[in-house]
């Protein structure tokens, strides 16, 4: 009130200084009016407008997650020459870390876009084992060796995978997330930067594929496995040109092509680092059933 009165008075010279209170009071009501406080005065609260924000983004992040791992339940039930290629589209790292990449690019701040990237691959993993749980009960009907029921292995082995990939999102969400925020509001080097570490952390998967099954190596498979190493060779393809296509539309948005030597020296480093990390994923994947 001070420092309304202070301007008010200094705006109002020679008036009295009843007139320069009678002013703060009105303006006072006015600012209660806009905040809804007045009654028999209705409009809009500012506040309810900020709180709302947020919790909208919410609903539509794990809206979002419960399509993706819906979409990664389906595929599961794909089978023949596309099965391969569907999962890397839907159902593999690249896929849900392209959606948290882009979760994080469209957040209004560095909060928003950790926190929903985050969300998004947590809700997606929640849902996809939940419906393996309910629905496909993968983990259900087997025996062990001495021809006892593998039920509790089944369900023990479910929640050892849920556990681990829920994990995975609460590094890979905030890491993504933060990446797809910097590309949009960072300074030329740093989203240069983020942009290219990006595409190296989304290509990693691809690139250990690469190495482990070469696409000149598959294309000369012939026979019974030809279709197979075709199949193969389109995912290994898929893998690797969606993050470069997924850099090219960064770049091009931000106009980031004059730090193109940045982009490619992240993009280098962190799929080198990306690869070794998958393979000690799959490897840990391959231990815990």
């Amino acid at each position: 009130m001070a420092y309304w009165q202070a301007a008010m008075s200094k705006r109002s010279v020679g008036c009295r200084p009843s007139l320069g209170m009678s002013s703060t009071l009105v303006l006072d009501q006015a600012v209660k009016v806009r905040l809804g406080t007045v009654p028999g005065r209705e409009e809009v609260s500012v506040v309810n407008v900020v709180v709302q924000r947020p919790a909208r983004r919410v609903v539509v992040t794990v809206a979002a997650g419960a399509v993706l791992g819906l979409l990664a339940f389906a595929v599961d039930a794909v089978d023949g020459t596309a099965e391969q290629v569907m999962i890397a589209v839907v159902s593999s790292g690249l896929a849900w870390g392209s959606a948290a990449l882009l979760a994080g690019h469209a957040a209004p701040d560095r909060r928003s876009a950790v926190t929903g990237a985050t969300v998004l691959l947590a809700s997606a993993t929640l849902v996809y084992y939940f419906l393996i749980l309910v629905i496909s009960r993968r983990w259900s009907g087997g025996t062990l060796a001495d021809g006892s029921s593998a039920h509790w292995s089944g369900l023990r082995s479910l929640a050892v995978m849920t556990t681990a990939w829920l994990l995975v999102s609460m590094v890979a969400g905030p890491l993504l997330g933060l990446l797809g925020q910097m590309t949009r509001t960072a300074r030329l080097a740093g989203a240069a930067l983020a942009a290219g570490a990006a595409c190296g952390l989304l290509s990693g998967e691809g690139w250990l594929q690469v190495v482990l099954a070469p696409p000149w190596r598959l294309r000369m498979v012939d026979g019974p496995d030809g279709a197979f190493a075709r199949e193969a060779l389109a995912t290994e393809m898929v893998q690797v040109l969606v993050p470069l296509a997924v850099l090219a539309w960064l770049a091009s948005t931000r106009r980031l092509w004059r730090a193109w030597y940045l982009m490619f020296v992240a993009m280098a480093i962190t799929a080198t680092l990306s690869a070794l990390l998958w393979h000690l994923i799959r490897a840990a994947a391959n231990q815990l059933g």
